[in-house]
């Protein structure tokens, strides 16, 4: 049968989750996929484990070293030749009937690029329902509020998703090319998200699926994220800051309220995990 997803995971020590993960995948995931999971050179006993597993689905690439988590979603991409490619963190556990909203949401038009689903915590909070505001001051809608019935649960265009659950076309992938690999670590989907808007594409946050993100757990050095955030927030400002005050904000994505009260940005994201 034909692979119609590609799941690929980038695994830097983080065995308690991934386990999780994947379990949770094979539960609830009964349409056709594959599973590729990159680890960067873990010491936990993560690759031992992933070697034991023998899934038919399941490839594991194994780095000697970690390579950061861009170039680590290339080599899974590359590994793949499925229609859609879902780039998913280690610490998101599905649920059922997740994966089907979206595939229909992006079969809906050949222009959506990126589909990302509804992602809340253990505690009933939201961790990712869509980045929102302009290119040049967005931020993640939603971070943290108590989710509820009704709230942040219709289908939008937006700035970008969350790259936890990052649904991905293939073919815009073979026009635009994989990550940049210049980020260490954050800010990857974010600058993809803009690649695909400037190339004509959308990106859509889909709340019809909802999934578990035990924020912040896919790394657990908190020291060293500060540092990979910095880095990337530097490289992130100096290659678009051309454009921040050229590109206008997707027609779709102009209706939002941007209002400042409880806003969090990306630098919220960090200080959170």
């Amino acid at each position: 049968m034909e692979n119609l997803t590609d799941i690929v995971i980038v695994n830097f020590n983080t065995l308690s989750v991934l386990r999780e993960c994947l379990y949770s995948l094979r539960a609830h995931t009964p349409q056709p996929h594959r599973i590729v999971v990159v680890d960067n050179g873990s010491t936990d006993g993560s690759s031992q484990w992933l070697q034991e597993l023998r899934w038919p689905n399941l490839q594991v690439i194994a780095n000697t070293e970690n390579l950061g988590y861009a170039k680590a979603c290339n080599q899974g991409i590359r590994d793949g030749n499925g229609p859609y490619v879902l780039l998913l963190n280690s610490d998101v556990q599905m649920q059922p009937g997740w994966l089907e909203p979206l595939l229909t949401c992006m079969e809906e038009d050949p222009k959506i690029a990126v589909v990302g689903p509804k992602l809340v915590d253990r505690s009933g909070h939201i961790t990712g329902a869509g980045i929102v505001g302009s290119y040049a001051n967005h931020w993640p809608r939603g971070l943290l509020e108590s989710d509820a019935p009704g709230k942040y649960n219709e289908v939008e265009d937006c700035i970008s998703v969350c790259g936890a659950a990052y649904l991905i076309r293939r073919e815009v992938i073979d026009q635009l090319g994989l990550l940049d690999e210049n980020y260490f670590f954050y800010f990857e989907e974010t600058d993809y998200s803009f690649r695909v808007h400037l190339a004509g594409y959308r990106v859509v946050y889909c709340p019809r699926s909802r999934l578990y993100h035990l924020l912040g757990q896919s790394c657990q050095d908190h020291h060293l994220l500060r540092r990979y955030f910095e880095d990337s927030q530097t490289y992130f400002r100096e290659k678009w800051a051309g454009l921040f005050t050229q590109i206008q904000v997707p027609r779709e994505t102009a209706g939002f309220e941007q209002t400042k009260q409880g806003r969090v940005t990306h630098e919220g994201i960090a200080q959170s995990q």
